[in-house]
């Protein structure tokens, strides 16, 4: 005997009232995880892999998993999700073996069966699920992460694993990991009242819990309370992607309209080539079909997969007013319901704008600040063979050179020794204009010194040394005798028996 019928006999048979509900985010260019809400069936899956890679693993666990939304399951529920789940696993690493591009993608799995009056759980990685029974709020699944690890062994506490700098590490995930999955499985009595959430941790991890409780139990309607808490996310800061999934438990079977109504939401929807890997699609951008609109034209039962069609038989895609009022027709929401959604990529686009402009004018300002500060100084170097004047620092800057000239003085660069003329073709920087004219006035000084002529410049020293031309021991000044003129042949030889340098009067002997 079946577990439905066990629990119709008993009287008792039950539902899920579900809803679900996924959002980007606001930092996430791609919306890696995806969803499924039905009347028997709740799953979350949460991608990781990149931009062509954890999208397309969480698209594939809920195409291959979403099928198992139906009652009559079994006493052996549990085996059944659990086969089921290894399934999809060896369909991820099938598609990775086809598409190298693709290695190491990967997915949390979080799947809620109902089976009769029971409920078989299935979970691995970091997504979770929560339980609020007679207004209590129970986390049901248990992290596999490695700051939960920590939290395990006592080596920190919970307080500190919020702010761990490691807390998105997670060690067990279905997908490409070299290893088989290792599921936690057990079976949860369904009670008449109890409201299940399985969501990723773009909830979990940027809403409080004390408000995901006050939403769960304040807001009656599943698709509204599931809006709310994508809304806690987003105010939350939503830097990841955000799905959620909820599901009330409801006496009695479920209505034709319930049965009918289960939902995909996240990648698996919005890219359904994702989970079918149908040819030609691998390189389409994320985003980029919507799998209520390719089925909306689909006979009652068709899903799709396999359809052939041709481009003038294609249905046309809706547009997201259309898709917004039959969600909001469907859960009875209030006219203005959704306008909110508009306003959330608006804000990321402002917010990246605003930043924009914010570094944009911090480099403007750093520029300009560096540039007023090297005007601020002046160096003197070499113009055409004169000594020159600069306002700036002697450094290029690419094409833009930093030093202007202001002035070309009447020094000329011939004129001064070769060590000063090196120092001013290399450029003497000073930190202010007095300072750099006044070297200017030294090498002046010099260069006057070096063209005004030896007589001049030594004859003041000679004096003071009392020599009388003399420039120090053994250098004397000679003088024609008159028996021997200047250049005759009896010149006087010196001790050496040499002759003697003849000189003029004045003239130093080297």
């Amino acid at each position: 005997m079946t577990p439905d019928a066990q629990a119709e006999r008993s009287g008792r048979q039950v539902h899920l009232r579900s809803a679900a509900r996924s959002h980007t985010g606001l930092i996430r260019s791609n919306n890696q995880d995806s969803g499924y809400a039905g009347p028997n069936f709740l799953l979350i899956a949460d991608g990781m892999g990149g931009h062509a890679g954890g999208d397309v693993a969480s698209a594939i666990a809920v195409a291959k998993l979403e099928h198992l939304d139906r009652p009559d399951h079994g006493p052996d529920v549990l085996s059944t999700l659990e086969a089921a789940i290894m399934e999809a696993n060896e369909a991820m690493a099938e598609r990775v073996r086809s598409h190298p591009e693709l290695a190491g993608m990967g997915t949390t799995t979080t799947a809620l069966l109902r089976t009769g009056d029971r409920f078989a759980l299935a979970h691995i990685g970091d997504s979770r699920a929560y339980l609020l029974r007679d207004g209590e709020l129970t986390l049901v699944s248990h992290d596999h992460t490695f700051v939960q690890l920590l939290v395990d062994e006592g080596r920190i506490t919970e307080e500190e694993a919020e702010h761990h700098p490691q807390r998105s590490v997670v060690m067990r995930v279905l997908g490409d990991v070299g290893s088989a999955p290792d599921l936690d499985l057990s079976m949860r009595e369904a009670q008449i009242g109890d409201r299940w959430l399985l969501c990723s941790d773009g909830l979990s991890g940027f809403a409080s819990f004390a408000d995901i409780k006050a939403t769960l139990a304040e807001i009656e309607d599943p698709g509204a309370c599931a809006d709310q808490l994508v809304e806690l996310a987003l105010e939350g800061g939503g830097a990841d992607n955000i799905t959620v999934a909820i599901g009330d438990v409801v006496d009695g079977p479920p209505s034709s309209l319930d049965a009918a109504s289960g939902q995909a939401v996240g990648s698996v929807q919005i890219n359904p080539h994702y989970a079918t890997g149908a040819p030609g699609t691998e390189n389409l951008p994320t985003e980029a079909i919507d799998v209520e609109a390719v089925t909306s034209e689909l006979a009652p039962g068709e899903t799709g997969k396999g359809a052939g069609t041709d481009a003038d038989d294609a249905p046309t895609q809706e547009t997201e007013p259309t898709r917004r009022e039959r969600r909001r027709r469907r859960h009875q929401l209030p006219e203005d319901w959704g306008d909110e959604e508009d306003e959330q990529p608006r804000r990321g686009r402002l917010a990246a704008w605003i930043i924009g402009v914010l570094v944009l004018l911090l480099v403007v300002t750093a520029g300009w600040w560096g540039w007023n500060h090297t005007q601020s100084r002046y160096y003197v170097g070499a113009e055409q063979g004169s000594v020159a004047l600069f306002r700036g620092i002697n450094q290029d800057l690419g094409p833009i050179s930093l030093g202007t000239l202001e002035e070309v003085s009447d020094v000329q660069l011939e004129d001064l020794s070769q060590f000063t003329r090196q120092r001013v073709e290399s450029g003497i920087q000073r930190d202010t204009r007095a300072q750099a004219e006044a070297l200017i006035d030294e090498f002046r000084e010099e260069a006057t010194a070096n063209s005004g002529g030896q007589e001049e410049s030594l004859s003041p020293r000679l004096r003071e040394d009392g020599t009388d031309g003399a420039d120090g021991p053994g250098e004397q000044t000679a003088e024609p005798t008159e028996n021997e003129p200047d250049g005759g042949a009896g010149a006087e030889e010196d001790a050496q028996g040499l002759p003697a340098a003849r000189t003029h009067p004045g003239e130093v002997l080297r």
